[in-house]
């Protein structure tokens, strides 16, 4: 019987001034556009300020287009 291969898990360390924003956290909300120039967005709402959200969409610009496009399985 072949071995099973080891999953090696990284833990990634939060800097002090950083706080993990889990799922419960925030409400997301997928809407589209039906008109000349059909659209998806999405909308993330729950924050605690205008910094947080920012910093939230910081992060998705830099890590959506590899969750999106990375694999076609369903998390």
């Amino acid at each position: 019987m072949p071995k099973k291969k080891e999953i090696k898990v990284e833990v990634e360390e939060l800097s002090e001034n950083e706080e993990y924003i889990s799922r419960d956290d925030i409400d997301i909300e997928v809407m589209s556009t039906t008109d000349d120039q059909p659209a998806v967005y999405v909308k993330f709402t729950g924050f605690n300020d205008a910094e947080d959200a920012e910093e939230y969409a910081d992060f998705l610009v830099e890590t959506l287009p590899l969750l999106l496009f990375q694999s076609t399985r369903l998390q």
